[in-house]
This record gives C-alpha cells, structure tokens and sequence, in this order.
C-alpha cells in the first residue's frame, strides 16, 4: 500500500495497470484517455476497482462510481485523491 499518494502517481499506477492488465498491447492509454473509447467494459472496472483497493487501501462506495469519476485514469485518480484526503482526517 502506498501511503499519501499524488494524483499523477495513481494516474500512473492506474494507467500501467490497464496496460499490462486489461488492455491489448498495441492500445495507448493516457490519464485522460477516455476508458470507454479503449474498451473498458465493467469486468475490466472492476479488475481497476479491485487494484485500487489492494494498491492504495482504499475501498471504493458504489456512490463514488460516477460516470464523471471512472470516465477516464486521471478522474478516477482525482476521486481516489479525495477519498484518501477524507479517509486521513476521519
């Protein structure tokens, strides 16, 4: 588990993961790629939901899983990012 991490380095742990994880070789995938243009279907959300929650600690609420937030690595970074803050001063 990686304690207080930045926005860019779960973008990038989230990015790696779907390349070596869920995605074909030859698909590039950026924070702002948007998931569901590279094929991101719901098994493959939830492989990343249960990766985030391994890697960082952190359990994910189904309330969290906005469209706006799994859009794209860096969204679902961003909402990891506050979940994290929250969880800190709880």
């Amino acid at each position: 588990m990686t304690t207080n991490p930045t926005q860019d380095d779960i973008e990038s742990q989230l990015c790696e993961f779907l390349r070596t994880n869920v995605l074909a070789g030859d698909v590039a995938v950026s924070p702002e790629t948007p998931l569901s243009l590279i094929g991101v279907d719901s098994f493959a959300l939830m492989e990343l939901v249960l990766f985030i929650e391994r890697r960082f600690g952190l359990e994910l609420p189904a309330e969290a899983l906005t469209p706006e937030n799994i859009a794209s690595a860096g969204a679902l970074a961003g909402c990891c990012v506050v979940l994290l803050a929250q969880n800190r001063h709880a």
